[in-house]
């Protein structure tokens, strides 16, 4: 392996010059910079992440923990996160964690073990202690797209989800439906379980009772957008018509939502923005030495399109 001596000695300078020109933070003389420069380039020298780590007691690098990567809102944040990331000069590591807390710490260890300069949460297991194993390690942690915790030292970038379902009761309502349904398979995650608390607060207010999508629901609200296509493929799969038979709500707008064969009406959650604010947030937070300690709520629309209708008389 080439060695910062290798690259000195190729070019004729100290260990001490080298490292100034990789680091641009001292003044070198253009000739001996350029010197440098040709040194490494035919040497192949790479400098040690990891080992500058160590030394500097940071990494140029950020994690990131999603639920379901095969989940289109999920990867648009990680991807974002990634895009915004490096091109403030940082990597970002990646933990799909399905929900399991073994996974959370799994991560939470290796991240401590890389020194990462700080953690977005986009989503995590009901009583996770993922934040506090972060945080009591002095690592930045802010929250997106959940935000229950009271822990001071947190960032958080939330939806308001209770407004996002009451948006959508109310138009539910309003075209008549009576009979309202609730499907998830990510209860054991934050935003599942928040999301349906807000459905159930919004049935009550108007007097009603969520029933099960098989006991007559003439609409069903999904936890988000994947779910709720698999719930029209289920409903047509037994011989009922979207919308004419029930009508289907989602959560998120993934671009799979406006395709001309879907068309669902669902909640437009901009993960691309959120993933922008978390990164300038979090790296702001870790060149600062300090916690993020910062709560922003981001809008939310719903966008109505052809899967909900009124109900047969």
């Amino acid at each position: 392996m080439t060695t910062l001596m290798d690259v000195a000695e190729r070019a004729g300078v100290s260990k001490s010059t080298v490292s100034n020109v990789i680091r641009g933070t001292t003044m070198v003389a253009e000739e001996t910079r350029l010197r440098v420069q040709r040194a490494i380039a035919e040497t192949g020298y790479h400098p040690n992440a990891i080992a500058r780590s160590l030394k500097a007691r940071t990494s140029s690098a950020i994690g990131i923990v999603v639920p379901d990567l095969t989940n289109p809102f999920y990867a648009q944040l990680a991807v974002g996160v990634e895009r915004a990331a490096n091109a403030l000069g940082y990597a970002v590591l990646t933990a799909n964690t399905e929900c399991l807390p073994e996974t959370e710490e799994q991560a939470a260890r290796a991240w401590i073990e890389r020194r990462v300069d700080g953690v977005i949460i986009g989503g995590m297991a009901l009583a996770s202690t993922l934040p506090k194993i972060l945080l009591d390690r002095d690592i930045p942690v802010i929250l997106a797209s959940l935000g229950e915790f009271d822990d001071p030292r947190l960032g958080v970038l939330d939806h308001d989800d209770a407004a996002a379902m009451e948006a959508i009761v109310a138009h539910l309502y309003g075209l008549g439906h009576r009979r309202l349904a609730f499907v998830s398979d990510h209860l054991r995650e934050h935003a599942g379980e928040r999301r349906y608390l807000g459905f159930k607060a919004a049935l009550k207010k108007r007097r009603l009772v969520p029933i099960a999508i098989d006991d007559g629901a003439t609409a069903v609200v999904a936890h988000n957008d994947m779910q709720a296509i698999a719930t029209i493929d289920r409903l047509e799969r037994r011989g009922l018509k979207v919308p004419d038979d029930v009508s289907v709500v989602g959560f998120d707008d993934i671009p799979l939502a406006s395709h001309s064969r879907v068309q669902l009406t669902t909640v437009r959650s901009d993960a691309v923005e959120m993933s922008r604010r978390a990164v300038d947030l979090v790296i702001k937070a870790a060149r600062a030495n300090r916690t993020v300690s910062h709560r922003e709520f981001l809008d939310v629309q719903l966008i109505v399109r052809a899967t909900t209708a009124r109900p047969r008389k």
